[in-house]
């Protein structure tokens, strides 16, 4: 498997490159690092045999499909179901009993969680056995959970709708939740009907498409490492808009809040990067 370290430097212009591919494809690469940019087509020029930003530019003109390959290349769908547990216990032992008894004392039945970068689904399946537990241990019938997962890779939205994994990933999976919310094969499991129920996939460009207005949990993870400072800051002030008064927002382990948009959040755990909105009125 080729590693970054060892492509070799692209001659010519990034950042013409970068305009063909937002006026062809309607991608905009500014909102990724520039560094990171550079090293992600750098991969795919090495792996075609090319040289310059200039040749893959002509290459995509000859080869509309390399778009696919390229976006592939960029949204790296390192995930898991419940990746980093203690962010999950976190969720499952406070944030979650804390969101239903508002829930409750508000007579609201919707709970929902949006699930931002879902990748392959794992995530926003982790978060839909969350909700039912959740929902179960309270005795909240009452409340209608939903997930949202979203993404910019159509391929990767693709396997989440599918909602079958091979069997090795069970092993990141608490074996009450296998238990009570998969169907498992030989080879694959699948997410029983109850769980697939509450989930949603949809395509969304955090940068061009709307908002999730009315949400309360909003699940950002391992993201904002591909984007700078910028556009990190919108997207936070965008999250603040879709969340309900005293909705939680969760980021990465090596993510965090930039001093320009903190203030607009409560901290929950610093070290699981959970966040609260407050229930007045202040704008990120």
């Amino acid at each position: 498997m080729q590693r970054e370290s060892d492509v070799a430097p692209v001659r010519g212009s990034l950042d013409k490159l970068m305009g063909k591919v937002l006026a062809d494809h309607g991608l905009d690469l500014r909102q990724y690092r520039k560094r990171y940019v550079e090293r992600r087509v750098a991969v795919r020029l090495n792996a075609l045999g090319l040289h310059t930003y200039h040749q893959y530019a002509a290459h995509l003109d000859a080869h509309p499909d390399e778009y696919h390959r390229l976006l592939d290349t960029l949204t790296i769908n390192v995930t898991q179901f419940f990746r980093d547990p203690e962010v999950f216990t976190l969720f499952r032992e406070q944030v979650l009993p804390t969101v239903v008894q508002a829930k409750l004392a508000r007579r609201q039945r919707i709970l929902r969680v949006w699930s931002a970068g879902c990748a392959t689904g794992e995530e926003a399946y982790s978060l839909a056995m969350s909700l039912l537990d959740a929902v179960d241990r309270t005795g909240a019938s009452t409340i209608i959970p939903t997930v949202i997962g979203t993404d910019i890779d159509r391929s990767a939205l693709a396997t989440a709708k599918k909602a079958e994994y091979p069997v090795r990933q069970l092993a990141h999976i608490p074996q009450h939740d296998q238990m009570r919310y998969l169907d498992i094969g030989a080879d694959t499991f699948h997410m029983k009907q109850k769980v697939r129920d509450i989930v949603r996939f949809q395509y969304l460009n955090l940068f061009e498409s709307a908002p999730i207005h009315g949400v309360d949990v909003v699940f950002c993870r391992n993201v904002f490492i591909y984007f700078n400072k910028a556009d990190q800051e919108r997207l936070i002030r965008a999250f603040w808009e879709s969340l309900t008064r005293g909705g939680y927002l969760v980021l990465g382990r090596s993510e965090r809040l930039s001093p320009e948009v903190s203030g607009a959040f409560e901290l929950v755990d610093g070290r699981q990067r959970t966040y609260r909105k407050p229930t007045g009125l202040q704008r990120a």
